[in-house]
């Protein structure tokens, strides 16, 4: 497509040039902090900062075989990927290493240990590929409407009911749009986020210390009920017994310090009761229900994980709430970003879907 119009007096920029441009300076900029923060690990010590690899002037093979290799750190399972040589493989690292003048990996018997240099230069240019991939999308968009595909890192809140929604509303309207979902704690998700690999993180979000780097974007809050399968015995009996018509209660909760069990075991102790016998610690939605629908087992959970069995009737919310703070439910985004259009348009219908919730 035409990046420029010529025109008697220069030229001028075309759609496609200004998607293209703003897409080609992100990826840029990410390479020379690169060369900022090389410059700062060498101490003085002598380097090439003119390297092919900090303008990505090496052929592409071998780049997507160097990122892998810094990834994976085994010569034989890149290889293998790439349908190459080990040899080939090896020289994609040489290359890069005698381009900057410096060793970016320690060799081992098992395979290659980046350095911390090799970490810093691997990871931005995993950033700077990304907007590479981000220009592709939007010209595309430019070229046949609103398409591209989206990558969203999920947790449990929002994973069940949320999501799905927003994804059906956005490819409903918007058919050449298409999604793929990443499932992860926090830590492993937002890795992921930094490096530019996810476009968002969909979940609860976490206190403001682990958000460093990150810009949220809250669309609803949530406390946490008590629920069992419908008619467990429970029911009848927790309205007139209260709280200590728990002690006897077998649980299914997620892990020790989840903000679900934290908040749980703070409501017991608040009420005199003892820890909670738990059964099976699993934050697995499916496992958890499939638990309490054929046994006496009892859970905590926010009700938007469940909100569909709430509403048929398959589990009872019972008489009893946990005293917790309500958490915020949102969108986690990479500070200094940019969204493609599709991730935008995914996350206005996870907006939406959230604005339409009738569980407050």
């Amino acid at each position: 497509m035409p990046l420029f119009e010529r025109r008697p007096h220069g030229m001028l920029l075309t759609e496609f040039g200004v998607a293209l441009l703003a897409r080609a300076e992100g990826g840029l900029n990410e390479l020379g902090l690169a060369r900022q923060e090389i410059e700062a690990l060498c101490q003085g010590a002598p380097w090439n900062p003119s390297a092919p690899i900090l303008t990505l002037s090496i052929g592409k093979q071998r780049l997507l075989v160097f990122i892998e290799l810094m990834k994976q750190r085994h010569m034989g399972t890149v290889a293998k990927r790439f349908g190459i040589s080990q040899p080939a493989v090896s020289l994609a690292l040489r290359e890069v290493e005698q381009g900057l003048g410096l060793a970016l990996v320690s060799r081992t018997p098992t395979g290659i240990v980046p350095n911390s240099v090799g970490e810093r230069l691997v990871f931005r240019l995993r950033r700077a590929l990304v907007e590479m991939a981000k220009a592709e999308e939007d010209i595309a968009s430019l070229q046949q409407g609103i398409t591209g595909h989206v990558v969203v890192g999920t947790l449990s809140l929002g994973r069940n009911w949320l999501l799905p929604q927003a994804i059906i509303t956005t490819t409903r309207v918007h058919p050449k749009i298409t999604v793929s979902t990443i499932e992860g704690t926090f830590e492993h998700l937002a890795s992921l986020l930094h490096a530019g690999e996810l476009h968002f993180i969909l979940g609860g979000l976490r206190p403001d210390e682990q958000m460093v780097g990150f810009v949220l974007r809250p669309v609803l809050t949530s406390g946490i009920v008590l629920l069992a399968r419908k008619e467990h015995p429970l029911c009848a009996s927790l309205p007139n017994e209260g709280w200590p018509g728990l002690q006897q209660a077998r649980w299914v909760l997620p892990h020790r310090g989840t903000w679900t069990r934290s908040s749980l075991e703070a409501t017991l102790t608040e009420n005199h009761l003892g820890p909670a016998e738990v059964i099976v610690e699993t934050a697995d939605y499916t496992v958890t229900r499939a638990l309490m629908s054929d046994s006496d087992l009892i859970t905590a959970a926010s009700p938007y994980l469940f909100q569909d069995d709430i509403a048929s009737g398959a589990l009872a919310v019972l008489p009893l709430a946990p005293t917790s703070q309500p958490r915020a439910i949102g969108v986690v985004m990479r500070a200094g970003g940019s969204l493609t259009v599709a991730a935008r348009m995914l996350i206005d219908a996870v907006v939406a879907i959230a604005d339409r919730s009738m569980i407050r």
